[in-house]
Order: structure tokens, then sequence, then C-alpha cells
């Protein structure tokens, strides 16, 4: 059983770890379909439907060795899978996608419920002390003023500025699949109401496909809805565009200067991206860890950053790509918009289980 989001989104990131830990099994056949945990189970971990709907059996459905990270299809499951094969489609067929890097083929891209449809979740208690890395909370001068107005439980207006990711996409409710979980702006301002126990209002900006220059041309359409906060949140198709890290960073920085001078008690969020599938064509490894460096240089007064990509990547070498991918490609799943929203709320404060771990 899947812990409520609000629960996961108070209590920490420790909590999404374990709650509904998505897997998207794959191999080279059935028999030889697998996937992997975040961290090793203590027991035989509980596998269901990602819509929550429907449990699976050990033994009869999958297998587990204590001490292991790795689960494997029986030869009578019913838990979905794809073949190596079927991960690299004909070019143009159904749910392909121009192209696998380094070899011209093309890639399984699944937008929508496909991916979502694909994956199971995995509940169970951690045996092992592995953490991704941690994310601390936002210091007084970055956030006070914004912590000072949920405190006293004042009305707070949030504006959220970014590409597709930040529109939700990929996220079950947008997918209209169950549980119908939204996108992680929108479970920032609930996750904020929660905690504090005021009352979070979302402007939601953020188009898909655009990019960082794109974002600088909405600042007037940010002051006009008067945010007490700003999230800005680019970088996927920069990467994508080979935008440079120090070009990112002045399109952001010119983002906030307009910002704060129409609305000098607006603070701002810089959140760095996910990784996209480093197969991808689009794919660029070297950018998203670079822009994370160079945006978290503008954190100063006013300014806190958010290190999604630090935590993404960190999770992503113990698991498949696709276990945490919401289309194949450049997209969260439920599970990452979660995590989306865990480090930024962990960069607001506020938490009961102190820190993000």
């Amino acid at each position: 059983m899947k812990l409520p989001v609000i629960f996961v989104l108070v209590t920490g990131l420790a909590s999404l770890l374990h709650a509904g830990e998505p897997l998207f099994f794959t191999g080279e056949t059935k028999a030889a379909a697998m996937a992997r945990l975040l961290h090793v189970p203590r027991e035989v971990p509980k596998l269901a439907r990602s819509s929550g709907e429907g449990e699976f059996e050990a033994g009869r459905d999958f297998t587990w060795e204590a001490g292991s990270r790795v689960l494997r299809l029986t030869a009578e499951s019913r838990i979905p899978y794809k073949t190596t094969a079927e991960l690299h489609p004909a070019p143009n067929s159904p749910n392909a996608y121009k192209a696998q890097k380094g070899t011209g083929a093309w890639m399984f891209y699944g937008p929508g419920r496909i991916m979502h449809d694909l994956q199971c979740t995995a509940n169970y208690a951690s045996a092992d002390d592995w953490q991704p890395p941690v994310t601390p909370p936002a210091t007084d001068a970055q956030l006070g003023g914004l912590r000072a107005k949920l405190k006293a439980k004042e009305p707070v207006k949030m504006v959220m500025l970014g590409d597709s990711i930040s529109t939700g996409a990929d996220a079950s409710a947008l997918s209209k699949a169950a549980p119908n979980q939204p996108g992680y702006p929108d479970l920032v301002a609930r996750g904020l109401e929660e905690r504090f126990g005021g009352r979070v209002t979302l402007a939601n900006l953020s188009v898909g496909g655009m990019d960082a220059a794109w974002g600088l041309t909405r600042v007037p359409a940010v002051i006009a809805e008067k945010p007490d906060v700003l999230l800005i949140a680019f970088g996927m198709n920069d990467a994508s565009g080979r935008r440079t890290p120090e070009e990112l960073v002045r399109l952001t920085r010119e983002m906030i200067q307009g910002t704060r001078t129409a609305l000098p008690g607006c603070v701002f969020i810089v959140i760095s991206p996910m990784t996209a599938n480093s197969e991808w064509t689009g794919a660029s490894p070297d950018l998203y860890p670079a822009y994370a460096t160079a945006l978290e240089k503008l954190s100063g007064p006013g300014i806190a950053f958010a290190n999604v990509t630090s935590v993404w990547s960190a999770i992503v070498e113990r698991k498949n790509y696709l276990d945490l991918s919401g289309n194949g490609l450049n997209h969260p799943n439920d599970y990452g918009h979660r995590l989306y929203a865990g480090v930024v709320l962990a960069v607001v404060g506020g938490e009961k289980q102190a820190g993000l771990r």
C-alpha cells in the first residue's frame, strides 16, 4: 500500500524512498527480466500496480533472494515488462522516438500513461543505510521572509516558471490514471499548506518544450501574478540544445533581476533539472551536473537553490533510468515528481523530520 502523498511530503524523502518505489522490468526475455531496488529489503517487498490497484505475489510473479536488491520475473508472472528488443523498436513504429545515441536505432517512448502502466511499485523496509545527497534547508537570509509568512499562516502566492517537467507532464493526474497524483509544483503547494497551515496559491506559467531564453520573455507575466515566491526550473531543453552553463546562469539571473526590480519582496528558488535517458541523442550527461554547479552560485539573499540533479543522479546510479521515467526519455513519473517536490520542500524547511534523508 502506498503511503499518502501528503504524508510523504510532510515527513520528508525518507518516507518517499520506501513508499511506492517504481520498478520497470526488462530483459532479453521474460524469464530474464529483472528490476533493481534502491535498497536491500529486510524481507520480501510488496509489489503492486502503479495505480495501487492489485498486488503481485512473491513466488508466483517475482522472486527475491535475501540480501539482494534484484527482483526477477517468473515464467507465470503477471507483472508488465519489456524485452530489450522492444525498448529499441523499428523506426517510425508506434511508441518509438528517434534516436539512440551512437547507433541511430530508435527508442521506446511512452508518454501519458504508457510508462505508468508498464511500471509497478515496491514497498519495503530497508536493511541498509544508503542515503541520497542531503539537501539542507535554505538560510533565513535566503528564504526567511517566506518562512515568516508561512509560519504566520498568511496567504502565499507561488509562481512556477519552467518547461514540460514543471507543467507536471506524465504525472498520473495529467495522464488521467490512478492514483491521480499531480505534478511537483502542485505537490510543493500542498506540502507547504500541510506543513504550515496557511493557504498557498499556485500559478503555473510553465510550457512544454521551452527553455531559459523563453523563460526570460515571461518575466512580465510573472510580475503580473505578484508572487511571494518564484520557482524557476529550466535546463532539460537547454541541455538538448547544448546551452552553456554560463548562458543558463545569465538567463536565470536576468529572470530574477527583472522580477525583483518590480517585486522587491519576492524570493526565488532555482531548481536544477533531472537527467535525461543517457541513451537518447537529446541527452547531455555532461551538462546536467555542470548546470547544477553553476546555478548553485546564484544563491544569496532572497535566492535559494534546489539541487534535484544530485539526488536524481544518485538514485539513477542504483536503479534503471526507466524506473523513474514518465516517458522513457526526459520526464519524471509520479515518484520522480515526488522527488522534485521533496527536494524543494527540504530547501524551504519546516518538515517534521529534519533534513532530506
